[in-house]
């Protein structure tokens, strides 16, 4: 198992890019649901969880609290209407 200074190192960088990379907030098919994210690659997306990041931890082969999850806003959530 990896130092948890690394874990924590890639975990912070993960979370970091899933928040701003176009290739998670502008995918329309993440719109709404919750991303699991290992080395800045997108492995699951879903509604529930816990199945996001089982899925995600199995295709990484890491444990699943290696995995960061986000969820990605539909376009104009955070908007205020006019």
């Amino acid at each position: 198992m990896a130092d948890m200074t690394d874990v924590a190192h890639r975990m912070t960088g993960d979370f970091a890019w899933a928040q701003e990379a176009p290739a998670v907030q502008q995918n329309s098919e993440h719109f709404g649901k919750l991303v699991a994210v290992h080395n800045r690659r997108v492995l699951a997306c879903g509604r529930d969880r816990q199945t996001v990041v089982e899925r995600a931890a199995t295709h990484a082969g890491v444990p699943p609290e290696e995995i960061v999850v986000v969820l990605v806003p539909r376009p104009g959530l955070w908007e205020i209407p006019r």
